[in-house]
């Protein structure tokens, strides 16, 4: 049976559309991440502790959370291209005059704002996605799209590393933000080639010209989604968003800063910045091939059974950290060359990481295909960005931190990561297989 993306979508709207939510899903990534290369700087700069600038992460996904719910119930009443323009110009603008924040105040404002715009991005591009492409391949190609947030990582990675390198510690950050903010903002213009998705207008039509099923429920999105028929879906994927997140940004974010590190921080490991910055480029590159397969077996195999390999990959690989983490000492490894970087564990580690990670690639084709098309947007950025991003990911950057005064942040790190996966894998047992849904306007 075919799907009504199928019947309505000619091949190149489909590509207009990939074009559109390939960029949005590359700078969602460049500008969360970039923040992570930037913290030992920014610190510097502001005359704080690293933690504080970390905290500037949970900032930034407080206003994520504000922008999925406002964002996510836009794109449902008005419709995803619009709405989707006005988050990539609202986190571009921002990001763009995080370059000239004179202070911490203006500093974490800007980043907040900055949020609103990162927050709309992932479930509008995904509701997009699901919508355009039918139940044959919207798993790999979600795995595609997810893994433009890998691509995102790398470009921050590089932005930050060359520009620090280039214009010092005081400067280099803040020309990392403005130069990040002017891309996003001039490739803007490449974004009105998508089109709007027309399940979502099949479904807009039907309701203005009141040929809705007797008794269809029409209350706002956000009501919905917590509606009897709802709930369950909403709650399971919000805490498997929640736990999934909290892993990986316990060590997406403190990455840069257990290798690198300022002075200051005793448990870091304080490698030259051109070294751990080539070798995160590296592990990016190597890793990111983990989404293409996930959204590709996920296809053949099922949402839940794959993000469960892969999870389960993932733990072996944390595990592996943990014991590295509390092996290793900075003296070891302090003056370790670009040319070294083969003979480090953790380079393997950290490969292995972004690679089982990779589970990630179809869970907004999973979340999607769980709700119909009328709360779509609403519902996964819920359960992504708001209890995702803005419960789990929030989190890391206050409780590692703290869990670091322990015994460091590798360990800290470690540990947090493995809790977080464990209980991840135990909730994707209680979320539905939805292979092969057929998305319909109703």
């Amino acid at each position: 049976m075919a799907s009504n993306a199928e019947v309505l979508y000619t091949k190149p709207e489909k590509i207009r559309t990939l074009i559109g939510v390939f960029l949005g899903y590359l700078f969602d990534g460049y500008d969360l991440q970039l923040i992570s290369y930037l913290i030992p700087s920014i610190s510097i700069s502001f005359a704080v502790q690293p933690f504080v600038i970390a905290s500037s992460v949970t900032i930034t996904l407080i206003g994520s959370v504000i922008g999925g719910l406002l964002f996510g119930w836009i794109a449902d009443i008005l419709g995803r291209r619009r709405t989707l323009l006005l988050t990539i110009f609202v986190f571009g603008l921002f990001t763009l005059l995080t370059g000239f924040a004179d202070n911490i105040f203006q500093f974490f404002l800007l980043r907040f704002f900055s949020g609103l715009g990162i927050g709309g991005e992932w479930g509008i591009g995904f509701s997009l996605l699901n919508e355009a492409w039918s139940e044959r391949t919207r798993g790999a190609w979600g795995g595609v799209l997810q893994s433009m947030f890998q691509y995102g990582i790398l470009g921050a990675a590089t932005t930050a590393g060359f520009f620090i390198a280039g214009y010092g510690t005081a400067l280099g950050w803040r020309y990392s933000f403005i130069f990040a903010g002017l891309v996003s903002l001039l490739l803007l213009s490449v974004r009105f080639i998508i089109p709007e998705s027309k399940v979502w207008l099949m479904y807009a039509e039907k309701r203005r010209a009141g040929e809705l099923p007797t008794g269809y429920d029409v209350r706002a999105p956000i009501i919905q989604i917590f509606s009897r028929k709802n709930i369950r879906w909403t709650l399971l994927t919000s805490f498997y968003s929640a736990f999934a997140l909290f892993g990986g940004y316990s060590m997406i974010v403190f990455m840069p800063t257990y290798l690198g590190g300022p002075p200051s921080c005793q448990s870091c490991l304080h490698i030259p910045i051109a070294t751990y910055t080539f070798m995160i480029i590296l592990a990016v590159i190597a890793g990111t091939p983990g989404y293409w397969l996930d959204g590709f077996l996920a296809d053949k195999f099922g949402r839940k059974r794959v993000a469960q390999l892969f999870i389960a990959g993932l733990l072996v690989t944390l595990v592996a950290f943990f014991y590295q983490a509390v092996s290793i000492t900075s003296a070891e490894v302090s003056h370790m060359s670009i040319q070294s970087i083969p003979t480090f564990p953790i380079f393997y580690i950290l490969i292995a990481f972004n690679f089982f990670n990779g589970y990630f690639a179809h869970m907004g084709v999973w979340y999607g295909e769980l709700f119909p098309t009328k709360i779509r947007a609403t519902s996964t950025n819920f359960a992504y960005i708001v209890a995702g991003r803005g419960l789990g990911a929030g989190l890391a950057p206050i409780l590692i931190p703290i869990l670091s005064g322990i015994a460091g942040y590798g360990w800290a790190m470690a540990v947090g990561a493995i809790s977080a996966s464990a209980v991840a894998l135990i909730i994707s047992t209680a979320i539905k297989e939805t292979k092969g849904t057929v998305i319909t306007p109703l």
